[in-house]
């Protein structure tokens, strides 16, 4: 019994020396021991981060406006419905956080312009798609964003201008702002429409046809152009 007591006191001693040796070395070195710590972000990083956050926050608010078109009851849309209201303002939220951290973002800027569209907050919406563009003109993502803002605030002329811009430099753009140009005259059917409604409403179907016309001809196997 002795001798077993003896060997636990030396175990025991044994393991405070090294204890004190690794506290020497860490007092020595002044790292030794001490667990790495995260560096700190940039202000770039940060904005980067909590844009793809503000993604993932419009991807479900997307998702849950799916869910409410798709509801079987009145009771499952407006609990899709109430998702779909928090998510853009999260949205919104992590796109103003991107650009105070990067005010350089013309990402964070139309992904806000788009949040706040949604929302129905088409003015506020211009403001942020023409700061995106004021940091990069050639974006047309943004421009195609601005003309569907512009769309539901009935500046019709400028949109056919950004059609126009989008038709002559990214096509597929051009043919989603032309999706949207259908949903509004499909809608404006059921309406006695303005002069200025009516004359937009003409020139879409004009554009629908000559577009039809060149995607027919562009993609005809005899053509040698």
């Amino acid at each position: 019994m002795l001798r077993y007591r003896l060997v636990i006191v030396a175990i025991l001693m044994s393991c405070a020396a090294g204890q004190l040796t690794w506290a020497a070395g860490s007092s020595s070195s002044g790292n030794a021991g001490v667990l790495p710590t995260t560096p700190a972000q940039s202000p770039e990083q940060q904005a980067q981060r909590a844009l793809k956050q503000g993604i993932r926050h419009r991807d479900r608010a997307l998702k849950y406006e799916q869910k409410a078109a798709d509801a079987s009851s009145d009771k499952r849309r407006d609990k899709a419905l109430k998702r779909v209201v928090k998510e853009w303002q999260k949205a919104i939220a992590k796109q103003r956080d991107a650009l105070r951290h990067d005010p350089r973002s013309y990402q964070a800027a139309n992904e806000l312009g788009y949040a706040l569209r949604k929302t129905g907050e088409f003015n506020k919406a211009l403001g942020a798609y023409n700061y995106a563009l004021e940091i990069n003109p050639d974006f047309h993502q943004a421009v195609e964003y601005r003309a569907e803002a512009l769309l539901a605030l009935g500046q019709y002329k400028a949109v056919q201008e950004a059609y126009m811009a989008l038709f002559r430099n990214d096509r597929p753009l051009a043919d989603q702002l032309m999706l949207a140009m259908d949903r509004w005259l499909v809608d404006s059917r059921v309406a006695e429409l303005s002069d200025p409604e009516a004359s937009f409403a003409s020139w879409v179907e004009q554009r629908q046809k000559m577009a039809a016309m060149t995607q027919s001809l562009s993609s005809h196997p005899s053509r040698a152009w």
